[in-house]
């Protein structure tokens, strides 16, 4: 389908387009750093390239990335910046029931950073209690698995990695002229052992925000690794729109 950006519509355009289509498409991502081979903005990439190939089989509007979010863990580090799970959670709300107003029936974000998580999901179900669009929430989904297959790396404990050898690969497919493979070097997390049980600051566990090693990673890697992310977003929001459609069948045909 053709790919629809907000920004690119007049305003009219916007609407018709959303109230036809009933989905939205939100990436948002976050500007952290990404040790030295990798731009603050790597989630921001990774979200948007993930968000425009769905757009494109689903047929949802693409909104405009939401570049900030909840950068708790590396807060410290040079080129670093951060806003509240508080603020996110509340900007996400009040933008999900501004689209609503504009005809969307469903929001779709697109999540590259996984910091972001508590609050996306803390968003989604203030929608649902305030009636809102139906929001999805994917943080790379089926990411583990895939990389089981095609990476030598794995995620660390709850999920993690960063710039190591999975997110460099999917840098290097989606926005090869940004990555410096010269200055890739691995350097492995010392992780101590109540990690997952305590607030940690990266600080701790590593000098420059890498978390394995990323001079391992290839653009066929990251291809693999982007394109099963976005078949399983795809599968779960077709489901979504057709039980949709099917809905406002059931409804129209009550009414009669």
């Amino acid at each position: 389908m053709a790919l629809l950006r907000w920004e690119l519509l007049s305003g009219a355009e916007a609407q018709r387009c959303l109230r036809e289509r009933r989905l939205a498409i939100l990436p948002i991502g976050a500007l952290e750093a990404h040790g030295p081979h990798l731009p603050t903005g790597t989630d921001n990439l990774l979200a948007t390239a993930i968000a425009e190939r769905v757009a494109e089989r689903v047929g949802g509007v693409l909104l405009p990335v939401l570049p900030y979010g909840q950068v708790w863990s590396l807060q410290d580090f040079p080129g670093s910046l951060s806003i509240s799970a508080e603020t996110l959670t509340r900007l996400l709300v009040e933008l999900g029931l501004s689209l609503q107003r504009q005809g969307a029936a469903l929001l779709a974000i697109i999540n590259g950073h996984v910091g972001n998580g508590p609050a996306l999901q803390a968003a989604a179900r203030q929608l649902y209690q305030q009636k809102g669009p139906l929001t999805y929430v994917f943080t790379y989904p089926g990411l583990g698995e895939i990389a089981l297959q095609v990476c030598s790396s794995r995620p660390l404990p709850g999920g993690y990695f960063h710039a190591d050898e999975i997110e460099t690969s999917m840098a290097l497919y989606v926005a090869p002229d940004l990555v410096r493979m010269d200055q890739a070097a691995p350097e492995e997390p010392q992780l101590p052992p109540d990690f997952l049980y305590r607030p940690v600051p990266w600080s701790e566990i590593t000098r420059t925000g890498v978390l394995g090693d990323p001079t391992q990673a290839t653009p066929e890697k990251g291809a693999a690794l982007i394109e099963g992310i976005v078949e399983r977003i795809v599968a779960v929001l077709r489901l979504a729109l057709q039980a949709l459609e099917h809905s406002q069948g059931s409804s129209a045909g009550g009414a009669a």
